[in-house]
């Protein structure tokens, strides 16, 4: 899709939108490589949005074809979208399996230490041979990094955003993390080129034989429990 049709897009989508929100929406396209990352969502793909936001990315995926169903806890945010599924909530307000799913920019508002569970439950939602597109900053590019966490104290000051943790992990630690979770990496590149942030794109398929031999998140957590005690 090009830049223009993608402009064209988002105007027929949002131009009921109030002028506050359509500012807001213009900045997050404008400032995302979103065209860089929907080309990775597979051909009719039935897809599941995490932390969606005014739903940008699943406006432009179901332009190309995807089905999806856009989940956000803000519901200054959420509004009905023609061929989507818009929910008010997390994720597991939506049932069901799905071919692919993405995560842009949600992780750094959460503390590292809820991403475990989190990547467990996206897992669980694949359908066998599904994507896991993930969309977050590489905290090792120092300059870019600076500007983004200025950007993001900003939109959290003026209530923009919801989730008060600013959380990052250098690209080779999370690659390790989805790995550990059972998911075989396609892709991990930065894709902020023309852009001020540091954008770094992973796409992953959930590996079938790890899937099938890793226990619930629970069950490990109580394991490594009763190693410690």
């Amino acid at each position: 899709m090009s830049f223009i049709r993608a402009l064209i897009v988002l105007h027929r989508a949002y131009r009921n939108f109030p002028l506050r929100a359509r500012a807001h929406i213009l900045i997050r396209f404008l400032t995302c490589p979103f065209l860089r990352v929907v080309n990775y969502v597979p051909p009719g793909a039935k897809l599941l949005d995490i932390g969606a936001g005014h739903g940008v990315f699943s406006v432009l995926a179901r332009e190309i074809g995807a089905r999806p169903a856009a989940v956000d806890p803000d519901a200054r945010k959420v509004r009905r979208l023609e061929g989507i599924a818009s929910v008010i909530g997390y994720d597991d307000c939506i049932r069901g399996t799905f071919d692919a799913v993405a995560i842009i920019d949600v992780l750094y508002k959460m503390r590292i230490a809820d991403w475990d569970a989190l990547l467990d439950r996206m897992r669980q939602r694949l359908r066998p041979g599904g994507i896991l597109i993930i969309k977050e900053h590489d905290p090792t590019a120092r300059i870019k990094h600076s500007i983004n966490r200025l950007q993001e104290r900003l939109a959290s000051a003026l209530h923009l955003t919801l989730g008060e943790s600013f959380s990052y992990e250098p690209p080779a630690e999370f690659i390790k993390r989805l790995q550990s979770h059972g998911f075989a990496v396609i892709e991990a590149k930065r894709i902020d080129r023309g852009y001020p942030h540091p954008h770094m794109l992973y796409v992953a398929r959930a590996n079938r034989e790890a899937v099938a031999s890793r226990p619930p998140l629970e069950k490990r957590i109580i394991e490594t429990t009763a190693d410690l005690a």
